[in-house]
């Protein structure tokens, strides 16, 4: 399994908690609960963006509906 160094949503900067809650806003109520959540109710793959929050929402906004 590869490890990617993530930061908990608990110990990141204020950048990530509001990329964290823009991404999540972006889509349906359907996804809100996670497949795979980690300890602080995100999902794995959301967590693998977490070192850089821009890029976590822009990654995810490309998907939204």
């Amino acid at each position: 399994m590869t490890w990617i160094k993530t930061n908990p949503l608990s110990e990141g900067e204020e950048a990530l908690r509001l990329a964290v809650e823009a991404q999540r806003s972006l889509y349906p109520i359907e996804y809100a609960q996670p497949v795979h959540p980690t300890g602080d109710g995100t999902s794995d793959i959301v967590a693998s963006h977490s070192l850089i929050p821009d890029a976590l929402y822009h990654a995810f906004a490309t998907f939204a509906c």
